[in-house]
């Protein structure tokens, strides 16, 4: 079964008023079926009347009988298609041959069918209306000919129940079938919401892991590729500042190296106790100390009481902190002056990064254009905190981050 076809399942099966048992059959076999009983039933009434035709008593089958027994009951043939008029073909052929005094025959189940078809088949309302009709008519049918021709008065009740009890059937029928094809749209959906709730689980650890990737790992390129600019410049004229700057891309590679590792750990199943840990706020130090080796001049303040934080804010922290030093050193030129400011507040974690450099403005957007504004934007989102990035007044950019935290009591 293709997805179209089973959300299509789905979509009739929570239609109000959907006949589920037209989409729990096969029309074509169906129709087989039915013809096969009519033509069963026409014989049988057929021949007992024409067999015995003094057992029965009444008027002696002639044409009009017969085609009467064939309206009775080859037209149930039709029932699941046109359950209505097929129930008023039967009903009417029934009360003429029993007005016209015809013998009583096998072809008065064909009333019984016909009524267990409209409460199998039509919705409930119409068929409740067809149904109380139907059995109105027959019932007064049945008293005329109580006080008419003397039958016994019980008469009335017997072809009442005989009425009443197929179309009740037909009914309870109904009801199965759509207990079932909604069990049958509740499994369906179920393994289909399982499907999605797995491939969203999918995509956001790939988004995670390609952010990771972005933060860190370009961090270190960048660091890599000034130094190695810096270092190609400079060989001729001063070999040990190249060498020195070439010790700077030795370690930012090894570092980068060390990061793709353990992301790509992540999509593996080894042991974690192999995989390096996540960097903190308490790693700032060290990297500030790296983008410094790469000409860039950063000041950390931390304001407030530094505590422990939660190990998802703690990285996320750190990240935001790397991403916007990173811009700086990519877009802010040479000689820019960097300032990190770490607020540790009674229930919120500000990280605010700026820079005096000329060349932010011009590459990122206020709005957060760009991949690592993005990753940025994403972490803070994800801490149900605030970012505001732009450029500033005068010069330079910021970047203001603002992560809630548990209040301190």
């Amino acid at each position: 079964m293709s997805i179209e076809s089973v959300l299509r399942t789905i979509r009739r099966a929570e239609t109000p008023g959907y006949d589920a048992s037209m989409s729990l059959s096969n029309p074509q076999r169906s129709f087989l079926i039915d013809s096969a009983m009519a033509i069963a039933m026409f014989l049988l009434a057929l021949l007992s009347l024409l067999g015995l035709p003094d057992f029965f008593g009444g008027r002696p089958i002639d044409a009009l009988g017969i085609v009467l027994i064939a309206a009775q009951t080859l037209s149930l043939a039709w029932r699941r298609r046109f359950p209505i008029p097929v129930l008023v073909i039967v009903v009417g052929a029934f009360v003429i041959d029993r007005g016209l005094d015809y013998p009583s025959s096998w072809a008065v189940f064909g009333m019984a069918f016909a009524l267990y078809t409209v409460g199998a088949e039509i919705r409930v309302r119409t068929s409740r209306i067809v149904a109380v009709s139907t059995i109105v008519v027959i019932v007064a049918w049945t008293v005329v000919g109580v006080v008419s021709y003397g039958l016994p008065a019980p008469v009335i009740v017997t072809i009442a129940g005989f009425a009443t009890f197929p179309y009740v059937l037909g009914r309870e029928a109904r009801r199965r079938e759509q207990r079932a094809l909604d069990l049958e749209a509740r499994a369906i959906r179920a393994e289909f919401d399982h499907e999605r709730q797995a491939a969203a689980a999918v995509q956001e650890e790939r988004t995670r892991i390609a952010r990771e990737l972005h933060d860190a790992v370009a961090h270190e390129v960048t660091v890599m590729t000034i130094q190695a600019a810096a270092a190609n410049r400079v060989l001729d004229d001063d070999p040990d500042e190249a060498r020195a700057a070439m010790a700077v891309v030795e370690d930012s590679g090894r570092r980068a190296l060390i990061e793709m590792r353990r992301l790509l750990g992540l999509l593996r199943t080894e042991a974690e106790h192999d995989l390096a840990p996540l960097p903190g706020l308490d790693a700032l130090d060290a990297l500030i100390e790296q983008l410094e080796d790469a000409g860039l001049n950063v000041q950390l303040n931390v304001e407030g009481t530094p505590r422990a934080l939660p190990p998802g804010v703690d990285v996320n922290a750190y990240r935001i902190v790397q991403e916007s030093l990173t811009n700086t050193v990519k877009h802010a030129g040479p000689g820019a002056q960097a300032d990190v400011r770490v607020a540790f507040g009674a229930a919120d974690l500000r990280i605010e990064v700026s820079d005096d450099g000329c060349g932010a403005a011009g590459a990122l957007t206020s709005n957060g254009a760009g991949h690592g504004l993005i990753g940025m934007r994403e972490r803070v989102t994800l801490l149900d905190g605030s970012l505001q990035t732009g450029p500033m007044t005068g010069g330079g950019y910021r970047v203001l981050a603002t992560i809630p935290l548990e209040p301190i009591r």
